[in-house]
């Protein structure tokens, strides 16, 4: 009875989602730091995969490459776009930019170098490898250098912690995913090659900057036709139009996807190519739309992330229990080891390279609560158990890679991840702004804005000057905006220089000067 079989697991599957949305809730709303809701997900998920295999469910729940890729990921990458802070991300570019593309390639070599040394010494048994140990290797390096911070950033937005640290995390998280993926099929492209060597890599850099380069013209492109639809469609009457918001939230979501299919069909990457059109359309199409449809549309792409989130990691916590596990104690020991110690080097070597220019550096409590964060989610464990098998061409997937991943998935995410909060405290990074992260003061402004302000709980965040993103933005106000919709920028306040750092203070909000728990942006002058 095959369909008795999947209404069954159907069942399974739906109400585990169910409990796992009312956890999560009821976490939110105890304000549970030691327990996120990403942890919680996973841990009713291990809980229901053993009741499923008690009650006697005829096959495993399997994790599905195509329904993750194709369905659960890119409402989760498209809200990651539309809900980016792109002030503060062009702010600190540079850093992010560091971390997640320099340190992801970091990670994904030492790691594979790492397994495939194992390999040689015979600790990792060739035999539960397929054809092309090598690649085989820098793949799985390039699968589990994604990182999936979801647990440290639900901590991170419910305390006070310096600006800088969640802007680093969420704008690292948000690139990293895209940068393993692309550097994934860079490496899976050549598992056909059994002569694969270190001659090779020049040709997989090559293969991966074409790949991100095409997806993100594909997003930015597609993205900007839609948002110069819906400005057309603005311009007209839609008074008499019945559910009109529909129609604009439509433009939007199904564009969005367009962008993913065209990218996957021209061999390009769906989720890059998604994310820069999140991105495009929270900037441009977003304002075309009716008020009403902003709400709408904002409401839905966060729903849609929050519960395909909550779901993949749930049902990740099935497969520890439903799955078939085949077990190489080389790879199973040593992957948390390598994954921490990867993860070490990228965030050691970049921060060297990052503090060489910036004018207040990276300070260590920073640097190893950075480490910390490294949890590696479902985008590491989907793109393993799609990796191709060159000794069974057509076929994906090495099952002692698999469990190997899914360790290093479920440990980081329920230890790290309920760690967040104690690591915080005892790095001395909670309850802290960015001033006092550097140890800078309310000295350098004006007597009466520090005697009107400096105690009213107003948070400083510094904020590295870019040359880029002034040369973009006035771009962006004299061509792109009148073209393709977008919101007027607003005249900002600046406020006296404060001398230590040559930092300056931009006050947000729009009666010019700062309020009640407002965060004050202060900006390093270029040149500097």
């Amino acid at each position: 009875m095959p369909q008795v079989a999947l209404q069954k697991e159907l069942m399974v599957v739906w109400l585990l989602l169910i409990v796992t949305l009312l956890t999560a809730y009821l976490i939110q709303r105890r304000r549970f730091r030691w327990m996120p809701p990403s942890s919680s997900a996973m841990l009713l998920g291990i809980l229901a995969g053993a009741v499923s295999r008690v009650a006697g469910l005829e096959k495993p729940l399997r994790f599905s490459p195509a329904a993750f890729f194709y369905a659960l990921l890119p409402p989760i990458v498209f809200q990651a776009g539309f809900a980016m802070k792109k002030r503060q991300f062009f702010a600190n570019s540079g850093a992010i930019l560091m971390f997640a593309v320099l340190g992801t390639f970091i990670s994904a070599l030492v790691f594979g170098l790492a397994t495939y040394l194992l390999v040689l010494v015979g600790i990792v048994r060739r035999s539960h490898l397929a054809g092309s140990p090598f690649v085989e290797c820098l793949a799985y390096g390039s699968a589990i250098s994604s990182i999936d911070p979801v647990a440290t950033l639900a901590v991170l937005a419910d305390v006070e912690v310096p600006p800088i640290l969640y802007n680093l995390v969420f704008g690292e998280s948000v690139l990293n995913d895209a940068v393993s993926i692309v550097l994934f099929r860079s490496m899976t492209d050549f598992s056909d090659r059994t002569s694969f060597g270190f001659t090779m890599l020049p040709a997989v850099l090559l293969r991966f900057c074409i790949l991100l380069l095409g997806s993100l013209l594909i997003g930015v492109g597609v993205a900007l036709a839609c948002a110069f639809v819906l400005k057309l469609l603005r311009g007209t009457d839609n008074s008499d139009i019945p559910n009109s918001a529909s129609y604009e939230i439509a433009v939007v979501v199904m564009g969005s996807y367009l962008a993913y299919l065209v990218a996957e069909v021209a061999g390009m990457s769906g989720i890059v190519a998604l994310f820069f059109s999140g991105i495009i359309h929270s900037h441009y199409t977003y304002y075309s739309a009716s008020p009403g449809s902003q709400v709408s549309l904002r409401h839905f792409t966060e729903f849609a992330a929050f519960v395909c989130e909550m779901f993949v990691f749930a049902y990740l916590g099935l497969q520890v229990a439903t799955m078939q596990h085949a077990f190489d104690f080389g790879l199973f020991f040593t992957g948390i080891p390598l994954a921490v110690a990867s993860r070490a080097c990228n965030i050691g070597l970049c921060s060297r390279i990052i503090n060489t220019w910036r004018e207040h550096p990276l300070p260590l409590n920073l640097q190893k609560m950075l480490l910390a964060v490294g949890l590696r989610g479902a985008v590491a464990y989907g793109l393993v158990i799609n990796l191709p098998r060159s000794d069974q061409p057509g076929e994906t997937g090495i099952p002692a890679i698999e469990t190997a991943a899914l360790l290093i998935v479920v440990v980081t995410t329920l230890g790290l991840g309920s760690a967040t909060g104690p690591l915080l405290r005892y790095w001395d990074l909670e309850g802290k702004d960015d001033a006092a992260l550097y140890g800078l003061s309310w000295a350098g402004l004006s007597d009466s804005m520090a005697g009107e302000h400096g105690g009213s709980g107003a948070r400083i965040e510094l904020e590295q000057g870019s040359a880029f993103h002034d040369w973009f933005k006035a771009l962006d106000e004299e061509y792109l905006k009148p073209l393709f919709g977008g919101r007027v920028t607003s005249s900002r306040t600046r406020l006296p220089d404060l001398g230590a750092g040559g930092y300056q203070g931009v006050a947000p909000n729009g009666d010019g000067g700062p309020g009640p728990d407002t965060e004050i942006q202060m900006q390093q002058p270029q040149g500097r």
